[in-house]
């Protein structure tokens, strides 16, 4: 019996042991997502659907940029070597052409735990490599004073030869606010609005202005940040997911738009992109030169199935442990028993491999890269840190080069 035949079968065993209570919640779950039970589809049926289902090849003209994204190092790991994985693919990255390299910012949690402070990662970054973009993806930017954010990534800049950029995020989680300057608890429901006052006051540090701020005793003091960066403007990014105001907001700015595809279906992205370039417009910024970058799960090998094989467990396990994480929110995940998260997450894990994530072949690749490139997503940010060994992620970039290079190197005549 086949891996995929025995996964189809313990599928429909636990879809017959749930009740219709249960049912009920897992299919409201999965409709949730865009995904659907298996039902009682069996392993030849399934792979019928696969083959029948429509693959998008490249058309002449579609271009894509395409950078590394790292999100889910396990900061409990022992040892050394723990960012050996972010400095090799850095020096893949300058030597093959991706366009940047976005390191996160996450506090208190396994999951992302190797990424603190994406700029001391940055820094070191930096002076590895001498054409990539480096960039934050995301700095909380109200967990932190804006001068020191504007010190930090100048330093970056200096040490990079003007390569530094920033997604600004606004904070998920109210337990990060421990962090954050002077009182978190009132800080956290304002922290969008935060977030884009800080924007503004790290642009005009970064100009070169003298920015008013309150001393300790709330005294006005004038201050004016050092060392000099070399880009004129840092160039910026908004973490955007859920709500099209942040997208429009981001576009009234000037900004550009960091987002992703996941718990995100791609039409409503379509739109918000929409929105996004509109806003744009009116603010007198323009559209086309904004930029709506999408992150998105990645490992290209030579062949299909053994990709799938590959990084089942490894994209299961991150799809589990992001779903955990918003369970105290109310979740539609935190209803279900522990039988009906594994029903839901294998399906889920489906969705994502045939749609939703650059996972297979180059070839395969092309479809995905087609759909968004008609969503109006100008760059794919291929998150690679999900769980696969560092060898295997590095060879994967191999591949991952070859689907990069045919969205970059047009062929003779062709036009943008």
């Amino acid at each position: 019996m086949s891996d995929e035949t025995e996964t189809t079968q313990r599928l429909q065993e636990r879809l017959a042991s749930l009740t219709p209570g249960q049912r009920a919640v897992l299919e409201r779950s999965l409709r949730d997502r865009g995904a659907k039970a298996p039902g009682g589809l069996g392993a030849g049926e399934r792979t019928a659907a696969k083959s029948a289902a429509p693959r998008r090849r490249r058309r002449p003209g579609s271009t894509m940029d395409f950078s590394l994204f790292f999100f889910s190092g396990d900061g409990t790991a022992a040892g050394p070597g723990k960012y050996q994985l972010l400095l090799d693919s850095a020096r893949y990255a300058d030597a093959n052409g991706f366009s940047g390299i976005w390191v996160p910012e996450r506090h208190f949690v396994d999951f992302g735990g190797l990424y603190p402070n994406p700029s001391v990662l940055a820094a070191a970054i930096a002076v590895l490599t001498e054409r990539l973009q480096i960039r934050a993806g995301s700095t909380v930017l109200p967990l932190h004073h804006p001068v020191r954010v504007a010190e930090e990534w100048a330093v970056v800049d200096n040490l990079s030869g003007g390569r530094a950029a920033i997604s600004a995020a606004s904070g998920w989680h109210p337990d990060d606010f421990i962090l954050a300057p002077g009182d978190g608890q009132q800080r956290y429901p304002r922290r969008k609005d935060e977030m884009f006052e800080a924007i503004d006051t790290i642009q005009r540090l970064w100009a070169g202005e003298s920015v008013e701020l309150p001393r300790a005793d709330g005294s006005p003091q004038t201050v004016r940040t050092l060392p000099r960066p070399l880009q004129p403007a840092l160039p910026v990014w908004v973490s955007a997911q859920g709500s099209v105001e942040t997208f429009t907001r981001a576009g009234e700015i000037g900004a550009h738009v960091l987002t992703g595809l996941v718990a995100q279906r791609p039409a409503d992205l379509k739109d918000k992109a929409a929105a996004y370039r509109e806003a744009r417009a009116k603010a007198g910024h323009d559209p086309a030169a904004g930029r709506v970058t999408a992150m998105v799960h990645t490992f290209l090998w030579p062949d299909e199935d053994e990709a799938r094989e590959l990084v089942r467990g490894p994209l299961t396990g991150y799809l589990k442990t992001f779903l955990a994480q918003q369970d105290s929110f109310g979740s539609e995940f935190s209803k279900l028993g522990e039988a009906e998260r594994d029903t839901m997450l294998a399906a889920t894990f489906e969705r994502y491999f045939d749609t939703l994530a650059l996972l297979g072949t180059p070839d395969k690749c092309e479809s995905l890269i087609e759909d968004l490139v008609d969503i109006g997503v100008d760059e794919v940010a291929c998150l690679i840190d999900f769980g696969l060994g560092q060898d295997r992620v590095l060879k994967g970039l191999e591949h991952l080069a070859e689907l990069k290079n045919r969205y970059q190197d047009m062929s003779e005549g062709e036009q943008p």
